[in-house]
């Protein structure tokens, strides 16, 4: 069980170049976040990842930026962002599904007369 799977989100780090490397001897796995994709959709690729070891959102970030993404902020031929292609986030969420569970804060009022 990975708590605060959102530490894992950078497929850069340290620590999901470590998970990556025994995720294959993991029979059973479990992610908890509170925020799942704080900044972008994009971060979303490494925890699915590490979760489902690419069957979702492909097995490489470049495959999955290619498919969801357009270059967004960039130099020439440096790119420094990028943002989503319409209806990229419901097709990620619509991928994942079957896989996550999102549950929302549900506010309960009781009144009382007095």
């Amino acid at each position: 069980m990975i708590d605060e799977l959102i530490s894992f989100k950078s497929n850069k780090a340290e620590r999901f170049k470590a998970l990556k490397k025994v995720r294959p001897y993991v029979k059973r796995i479990i992610g908890l976040t509170g925020t799942p994709a704080p900044n972008s959709l994009m971060d979303l690729w490494a925890e699915i990842y590490l979760l489902d070891m690419g069957e979702r959102l492909g097995r490489f970030i470049g495959g999955f930026r290619e498919r969801f993404f357009i270059p967004d902020k960039r130099n020439q031929q440096i790119i420094f962002s990028y943002k989503p292609k319409d209806g990229a986030e419901e097709k990620i969420y619509s991928l994942i599904s079957d896989i996550c569970i999102s549950m929302k804060a549900l506010a309960i009022w009781r009144c009382r007369s007095w």
